[in-house]
């Protein structure tokens, strides 16, 4: 029986499992990362540690599998980007993590020079630092050793998934979820773009070979590299939605919601982006994209900095105490609004309280909010032209039933909870398994994974008006417009 070793490298931790080839999990370990913050906005971690630390959570996993893996799986954070000398191995500056927003000003001076509707167009994702492009063109500007390397030809910029292909096969390779990440990867021609190329100012030849995401990148000491994936495209695989109009959502920090929409035509809904999803052999599926702010963050919110729960656990029997939230709606927006409005200045408000309210009323128009919120991306793919059929919920926000069930009702949808809740990783095992040839595509549509099934029960048509009017309200608020 062969082993399959996943890296699962995020922006917290970093994580390695080991599945069986039936699919079971055998060990885990993780490795906390470091985080630096140099100026406000800025958001940097060491690719160095990002590589160490992915190795030794492989190595713990291994050991305690008492197994040697044949084949190796990578799912990472998008977006964030490393640079590094092509003959030393050696970074040359920090990873720039996705958060980081120092490329602002670039973008900026790209959107008044009128290549932003091109660049919508050929790379499906808005001009924003959040994207790798002008991350890289910060370092070749800023960065003695990023330009010097660069007027020497060895310069090789990557993202995460990239590096650590570079450092344990020696090759650079990416995948094309993670380069359709980038801003200057054309998503309909499958390569980079030499117009996006000139306008960021990103020599071609300092970036990876694109491949499909089955495939194999390299042979490493710890087994064939044969499947990669971006994490939320690797969680989409995971919960297994390999048809048009299945959604994914996963509840964290914010949540991520994506949408199955097959081939490249469908049009692109304001505030969305149009994503790879994955490509397996000649065939590439696509993705609609919508990121929400604030999710879990709300219940860290009214946990740590309000005092209104002492444990997560308390949410959903007290929620539960009470039939509804009556009447009171809470607009999610402490860092502002996210998809598909896109309202940064926007701030969280509650609405309609009384008296009569008690805090599990507040609670239950926070999982109210966070579910109307997941519904109004998903009626931004339905404007699109998307009928939705599944939605699958992975991450911490998925242990709460009373949420899924209400966001099955609001979105008139049947919703599927997995059993097994590291979808992001098991994505990687599975798009691997291809990889490696131990299945195809096609078998594993044939196959559901054991999951807890919600189907609404509940008309709340009526109350997701509501919040959408309250939403309007806090952006209003925002806007000085009363």
């Amino acid at each position: 029986m062969d082993y399959f070793a996943v890296i699962d490298e995020g922006t917290t931790s970093t994580r390695a499992m080991i599945f069986t080839e039936e699919g079971k999990l055998t060990s885990v370990s993780q490795k906390e990362l470091t985080t630096f913050y140099p100026k406000d906005g800025w958001v940097e971690q060491s690719a160095k540690e990002l590589y160490e630390k992915s190795v030794e959570a492989l190595k713990e996993a291994i050991q305690k599998c008492k197994c040697s893996p044949t084949f190796l799986g990578i799912t990472n954070q998008r977006e964030t980007v490393i640079a590094w000398n092509s003959k030393t191995g050696k970074p040359l500056y920090n990873a720039i993590v996705w958060k980081d927003k120092r490329g602002q000003a670039l973008c900026e001076e790209i959107k008044a020079k009128g290549y932003e509707n091109e660049i919508r167009e050929k790379t499906g994702l808005l001009l924003d630092p959040y994207f790798s492009a002008s991350k890289m063109k910060w370092l070749i500007d800023n960065v003695k050793e990023v330009k010097d390397a660069m007027m020497k030809g060895d310069l090789k910029f990557g993202t995460v998934d990239s590096y650590l292909i570079w450092k344990l096969t020696g090759k650079h390779l990416t995948e094309v979820s993670n380069a359709s990440r980038t801003l200057l990867f054309n998503i309909s021609k499958l390569s980079w773009d030499e117009d996006l190329l000139e306008i960021f100012g990103v020599p071609l030849e300092t970036l990876p070979e694109v491949k499909p995401s089955a495939y194999d990148f390299g042979a490493s000491q710890y087994g064939n590299v044969v499947g990669v994936l971006g994490d939320q495209q690797a969680s989409l695989f995971g919960n297994r939605c390999y048809n048009v109009g299945e959604v994914k959502c996963t509840y964290g920090t914010g949540a991520f919601v994506l949408a199955n929409i097959g081939s490249s035509n469908t049009s692109i809904p304001d505030g969305l982006l149009k994503t790879i999803a994955w490509k397996i052999g000649n065939e590439v599926t696509y993705a609609l994209e919508g990121s929400i702010l604030g999710s879990g963050q709300n219940i860290t919110w009214i946990k740590k900095s309000i005092g209104l729960i002492e444990e997560e656990r308390e949410i959903e029997p007290l929620a539960r105490s009470v039939a509804s939230s009556e009447g009171v709606y809470y607009v999610p927006a402490l860092d502002g609004i996210g998809a598909p409005r896109w309202i940064p200045e926007a701030r969280g408000i509650f609405l309609g309280l009384s008296s009569f309210h008690t805090k599990a009323h507040i609670l239950r128009s926070i999982l109210d909010a966070m579910a109307f919120s997941t519904v109004e991306v998903v009626d931004a793919f339905r404007k699109s032209g998307l009928s939705i059929f599944k939605i699958s919920v992975d991450g911490g926000g998925a242990k709460n039933s009373l949420l899924i069930q209400i966001l099955a009702d609001a979105s008139n949808v049947k919703v599927e909870k997995p059993k097994f809740n590291e979808m992001t990783a098991y994505g990687a095992f599975l798009i691997s398994g291809i990889g490696a040839k131990k299945w195809d595509f096609e078998s594993l549509k044939l196959y559901n994974n054991p999951s807890d099934i919600f189907e609404p029960k509940r008309n709340l048509s009526g109350e997701y008006t509501k919040w959408l009017k309250a939403e309007e309200i806090a952006i209003s608020w925002s806007k000085n417009d009363f």
